[in-house]
């Protein structure tokens, strides 16, 4: 088995490169040692682009480089060891038919390790302590997401584009990272009073979603978070003091009330075309984009204490009713 790998020596150590020339071994293990030397690294792109489709990783494997396994496309099975606790960047990224993993023995998961691989399930359990950028992004057939690891903080992008994600339990989260569900599947979103900090885009493109409860700590809503959620209808905004920049742009709200403490900045509602009624009870200016080419209002109540209006604040609303209250 030693004679089908691409290796080099260091030390009386051996890192494996890469497999030989020619060779069209599917299935492989990377022994503990190649002529009495222990084998204690997978170098960078060793496998990358090869038609294997089960590997077993040796006992005495201390590290593994990046895109290791990258665009195996053939790839189902691995068997991790101990000794390695880091999958790196691009591990497993466009390893389509890698539909599960077990991350008993991981402490730390790099960038876009199994970016568009074809994981339906992810269990992290309490010995993951990182978690980066972009983890699982571009998993179609992810449905099921278990999080029991010490890190709290979901990165950024770790679950965009993952359309099969339907529901995701924040309990044990304090930060969600930029665009870390971007067009995901979520059809509710109960955010808990643990989460501080949500970062721009959170939840943007997730054109499922219908619910959002916002319990958290969190008081501002950030630039672009249900930008484009279509299906989203109702939103709660009495335990908000801020709602930044194009956060509910193109959404699917059908009314908004906005309460004395409530700051609104540019673009915030523009384009949603389903909005019929608005109720603007702070004594705040309002200015000419933030309900930007929302066509199709009927009704709008505002309080008698705003000073100014801009001519350009309600132009695409030709039928709509104002009311001073």
């Amino acid at each position: 088995m030693n004679s089908i790998f691409k290796h080099t020596e260091n030390n009386g150590e051996v890192i494996i490169t890469g497999l030989q020339e020619g060779l069209a071994t599917t299935s492989i293990v990377i022994p503990e040692t190649i002529d009495g030397m222990p084998v204690i690294e997978i170098g960078p792109k060793a496998f990358q682009s090869t038609s294997i489709t089960n590997i077993k990783i040796g006992e005495n494997i201390k590290g593994i480089g990046e895109k290791a396994f990258y665009m195996c496309k053939k790839l189902k099975s691995v068997t991790w060891n101990r000794k390695c606790d880091v999958i790196p960047p691009d591990c497993f990224s466009e390893c389509p038919n890698l539909t599960k993993f077990d991350f008993s023995n991981v402490k730390k998961i790099g960038l876009y390790a199994f970016y568009k691989s074809g994981l339906k399930e992810v269990c992290l359990p309490k010995n993951i302590k990182v978690l980066e950028e972009g983890t699982f992004s571009g998993c179609s057939k992810l449905h099921s997401v278990t999080w029991h690891c010490q890190c709290d903080v979901i990165p950024a992008f770790c679950f965009d584009k993952c359309s099969n994600l339907t529901q995701f339990d924040f309990s044990s989260i304090k930060k969600i990272g930029a665009y870390a569900f971007y067009k995901s599947g979520l059809q509710e979103v109960y955010l808990t009073e643990k989460i501080e900090i949500l970062d721009k885009g959170t939840f943007s493109g997730c054109s499922k979603l219908q619910s959002v409860t916002w319990h958290c700590q969190c008081d501002v809503i950030p630039a672009d978070c249900f930008f484009g959620c279509s299906n989203l209808m109702q939103f709660d905004f009495s335990g908000v003091k801020k709602i930044e920049a194009r956060a509910f742009m193109g959404s699917g709200l059908t009314s908004v009330t906005l309460n004395k403490k409530n700051e609104v900045d540019q673009n915030c509602f523009a384009y949603c075309n389903d909005l019929k009624k608005i109720e603007w009870l702070s004594a705040r200016n309002i200015k000419g984009d933030i309900f930007k080419e929302c066509k199709n209002i009927k009704e709008i109540f505002i309080s008698d204490k705003v000073k100014n209006i801009e001519v350009s604040a309600f132009t695409s609303s030709h039928n709509a009713e104002i009311t001073f209250v």
